[in-house]
């Protein structure tokens, strides 16, 4: 699973950066602690560097860059995994409404219909009608998925 935070800029210093994913996350004494500057939001992604989930981390912070670039209000981007043999897949979300970045997550999830979820779920919790959000995945997506969504979105497409 990715091991990551977000921080606003002001509160922000190279330094202190294991201290800040540390109140969030374990982190074990080996492990690598980076960031990623994202000036349009004025934040800062904190994650913990291990290889095997640096393109998820890439990934996660080309969600967060590409809903930048959207024209759309209120706008999801996700990344969904499916899961694995005897495991579990996962979701990255990243909602932005106009020019604020509302929202950045991973969950680990057993099947698409747990993902779409967890779509609804952040939605609801910033009270955003999804008939005037459009929903981007980076990569691809199931058809069954995305065409449970399109009853509810006014647009679900691959970028």
């Amino acid at each position: 699973m990715l091991r990551y935070t977000l921080v606003p800029e002001d509160f922000f210093s190279p330094e202190a950066a294991r201290e800040l994913l540390g109140r969030v996350v374990k982190l074990e004494p080996e492990e690598v602690v980076k960031y990623k500057e994202l000036p349009q939001y004025k934040a800062v992604l904190v994650y913990v560097d291990v290889p095997a989930s640096a393109s998820g981390i890439a990934s996660v912070a080309a969600m967060v860059e590409e809903a930048g670039n959207i024209e759309k209000y209120n706008r999801v981007v996700a990344r969904y995994t499916e899961p694995e043999e005897n495991g579990a897949g996962s979701i990255d979300i990243v909602l932005v409404s106009g020019p604020r970045l509302l929202f950045v997550n991973s969950f680990k999830v057993p099947d698409s219909v747990t993902a779409q979820y967890y779509i609804f779920a952040t939605l609801r919790q910033f009270q955003i009608n999804p008939e005037l959000t459009a929903v981007y995945f980076h990569g691809e997506v199931p058809f069954a998925m995305k065409e449970d969504l399109f009853r509810y979105f006014p647009s679900v497409e691959t970028i």
